[in-house]
């Protein structure tokens, strides 16, 4: 009977703890690999980038509050700040671009963001790709025409999300919030959706800046700002900062942030300086779960140590047999080394599967809940040294009972076992 004949059908005289074993391995692996690789993507991805937007001037508050909202389409504005001051903003050397815009109304749970129409014309979410209605990737129709029409456009997921089709109609909410109330009377329409970019930049509906200042129920003081950008106030503006050699941001940007620093309406976020700030307080949680993962493994490792002594225990006659047939001592060692390094890639296998579906399920769900697209494919030095790792440690755990089958005394074992 050949070596890994012999390893086979081991397997399956004890194939109960085995499985056990392998189930185990597999369920600690694939938490490592899914944890490492959801982290380790959503830190590129969140702080890689502001999503195209170098800097979010905001009303004062929570720098993290103000890109959440700004950026992600998540939580609320703290206030609002004056328009004459982006008109400042827009004349400093370093600034390339302002995009003003108001949040704070949403359409069956979709944010709906008035923005500028300079959105849709210069925009890049990522280097070299700008926001664009190309149909290959999703896009249909066109950006607003005017500044004031009833006209909407759709990001690509909301479009999926909520069905919408160009021609489509709504009602905006004066509110985020189940409940708020409905402009009744002001019915936009939808004339474009965009291409999808990944970000989330895809979950909101934009309609014109100027049209938001018109909405029915704002009162005459919002209406006001319609035509009087003396006291016109906006939510915030994406900031796009000119660059030098090297893609890096002008350095003037660290004196314009402080110089709005002491406006007592307004300050200058920079969303790459403030996301890892979040991952800084939340990443215990990842440890939490890595360190579960390791637990999970290391009893498992244990599990199959016992297992690995109940078999020595039940095949040492076996054993004796093998030497009398001509094995020798390194050969035994090794068939015990090689059914713990078996068990263990097996089960190493089938964590990477299941990690991978881990990762897609929570791929998904972060899509959902913030727009960014993570690969559930995508492979790190962690993906490529796990399995090697896992083995290596099987390869440990068999130390023992491979050592232990090697010191076997044959003529002891020769016996046979009493019932």
């Amino acid at each position: 009977m050949s070596f890994f004949s012999l390893i086979i059908r081991s397997l399956r005289q004890h194939a109960l703890s085995t499985l056990a074993t392998v189930m185990s391995l597999a369920l600690g692996v694939s938490l490592m690999t899914a944890v490492v690789s959801l982290r380790n993507q959503t830190h590129q991805h969140f702080a890689r980038i502001g999503l195209g937007v170098d800097a979010v001037i905001g009303p004062k508050g929570s720098p993290l509050q103000i890109v959440l909202n700004a950026v992600y389409h998540l939580e609320e504005m703290p206030g609002k700040i004056p328009w004459t001051l982006l008109d400042e903003l827009k004349k400093q050397p370093m600034v390339e671009a302002v995009i003003p815009f108001c949040s704070g109304h949403s359409y069956a749970g979709v944010r709906v963001n008035a923005i500028d129409s300079t959105f849709f014309q210069n925009f890049e979410y990522l280097p070299g790709k700008t926001i664009n209605f190309e149909p290959q990737f999703g896009g249909q129709g066109h950006a607003y025409t005017s500044a004031s029409v009833n006209e909407a456009v759709a990001g690509w997921e909301a479009a999926k999300r909520l069905g919408i089709k160009l021609g489509d109609s709504f009602n905006p909410v004066c509110g985020v919030n189940f409940g708020d109330p409905v402009h009744e009377n002001d019915r936009l329409v939808f004339v474009g959706i965009l291409a999808r970019t990944g970000t989330p930049h895809d979950r909101a509906i934009y309609i014109p800046l100027e049209r938001f200042f018109t909405l029915g129920g704002h009162g005459d003081n919002v209406a006001k700002m319609a035509v009087d950008l003396e006291s016109r106030e906006v939510s915030g503006a994406l900031v796009k900062i000119k660059k030098i050699r090297g893609g890096v941001m002008h350095p003037g940007v660290r004196d314009l942030k402080f110089m709005l620093s002491q406006n007592p309406t307004a300050q200058l976020v920079i969303p790459n300086e403030v996301m890892p700030q979040l991952f800084n307080i939340i990443g215990w949680v990842d440890n939490v779960l890595l360190g579960i993962a390791a637990m999970v493994v290391l009893i498992a490792s244990l599990f199959l140590f016992v297992s690995l002594l109940n078999a020595l225990r039940e095949r040492r006659r076996d054993y004796a047999l093998l030497r009398c047939l001509g094995a020798s001592r390194r050969w035994v060692f090794g068939l015990v080394l090689a059914e713990s390094a078996v068990i263990t890639a097996i089960g190493g296998l089938i964590g990477v599967g299941l990690g991978r579906l881990m990762i897609y399920a929570g791929s998904v769900l972060i899509q959902s809940e913030t727009g960014v697209a993570l690969d559930p494919w995508f492979t790190d030095l962690f993906d490529i040294l796990v399995i090697p790792l896992i083995v290596f440690s099987g390869i440990l755990t068999g130390l023992i009972p491979a050592f232990q089958a090697y010191r076997l005394n044959v003529l002891h074992n020769l016996a046979p076992q009493s019932m």
